[in-house]
């Protein structure tokens, strides 16, 4: 009996990891992606926050990066160095002061602060703004 029980228990661990790998949950973050805090605010009737759309091509890794303090910026798209689930890019001045961004992808956001800053920026991983 007590046999029986184990090899049930080992056959619903193993269809479990096998449905969990199945699915591509590997418990590793997807590199792209967009990830975002921005939203209107209704009482000042400003477009607040940033939005980082990170994304492959065969060169490697680019950011599609807007922000808005008010108004929002052009986007622009830059080259990002990635390692792991480490994001490094660099934003034009004119487009943002705050200068580089170093972060971290994570499953459900992105975690990251600028050069010129000590803000610590928290980017939950869901639809642009615009969508």
């Amino acid at each position: 009996m007590k046999r029986m029980i184990y090899v049930c228990l080992m056959l619903l661990v193993f269809g479990v990891a096998s449905t969990a790998e199945a699915a591509g949950n590997t418990g590793r973050p997807k590199l792209t992606g967009m990830f975002s805090d921005m939203a209107y605010n209704d009482e000042g009737g400003d477009l607040l926050g940033t939005e980082i759309f990170v994304t492959y091509a065969r060169d490697g890794y680019f950011v599609v990066y807007q922000s808005s303090e008010g108004e929002p910026t052009t986007p622009v798209v830059v080259p990002a160095a990635i390692s792991g689930t480490s994001i490094k890019f660099s934003v034009p001045e004119s487009v943002d002061p705050r200068g580089d961004f170093i972060g971290t992808i994570g499953l459900r956001e992105l975690t990251g602060s600028f050069s010129g800053s000590k803000e610590v920026v928290h980017l939950k991983r869901k639809a642009s703004y615009w969508q």
